[in-house]
């Protein structure tokens, strides 16, 4: 037998024990129909300046109708407010920490720190206050101001030291020359006498 005629047998015999698939017939798109793409999710982030933030969250602040603000009641301007006071949601904290404006200059902001332990105000240590106290550095300002604080105790001990400093300068000259020959010490009648500096 011829090996090629063996081969097409073997091929027919195959062909007719293999189940027939099922062939779906294949339809082309239309040319002109638009190819869609696929859909992703877009987020809008809307960037305001520093002013605008703060406008907005004012805004937020303001009462929401008319009748709010015609029921809010005002005699006067408040009394002993200026560009510098506190604002009025720091006033809770300032029985445990003493609060201070410095100008917003290096030389400024390094004695501050460096030297006087101040801290400076912003949302790390005080993240309940409202957005509309702070800027757009998360500090709170005013002008060329920011506000800074410290722990009222240390506040308290570092004021009374430069009187301490001045009263013992005192105290140190009332002794400095005692047994002296240039300096008269006059004696009066009850007085053991004093050193007068001439």
């Amino acid at each position: 037998m011829n090996p090629f005629e063996k081969i097409e047998k073997e091929k027919k015999d195959f062909l007719k024990e293999a189940p027939k698939a099922e062939v779906k017939p294949v339809v082309s798109e239309p040319e002109n129909k638009p190819v869609q793409a696929e859909k992703k999710e877009m987020t809008n982030f809307v960037i305001h300046s520093e002013l605008d933030a703060l406008v907005m969250d004012r805004v937020k602040s303001q009462p929401k109708t008319l009748v709010e603000v015609d029921s809010e009641v005002v005699i006067s301007p408040k009394e002993g407010r200026h560009a510098l006071s506190l604002p009025d949601e720091i006033q809770p904290f300032t029985q445990k920490y003493a609060f201070t404006w410095i100008f917003k200059r290096k030389q400024a902001i390094d004695e501050a720190c460096d030297m006087y332990h101040y801290k400076f105000t912003n949302r790390t240590y005080f993240d309940m206050l409202p957005d509309h106290l702070f800027s757009a550095r998360g500090v709170i300002e005013r002008g060329d101001m920011i506000l800074m604080f410290r722990p009222k105790a240390m506040d308290e001990q570092m004021r009374k030291a430069p009187g301490l400093e001045s009263t013992e300068r005192i105290k140190s000259k009332y002794k400095a020359h005692e047994g002296d020959p240039n300096f008269y010490v006059p004696k009066s009648e009850g007085d053991e006498g004093r050193i007068v500096a001439v």
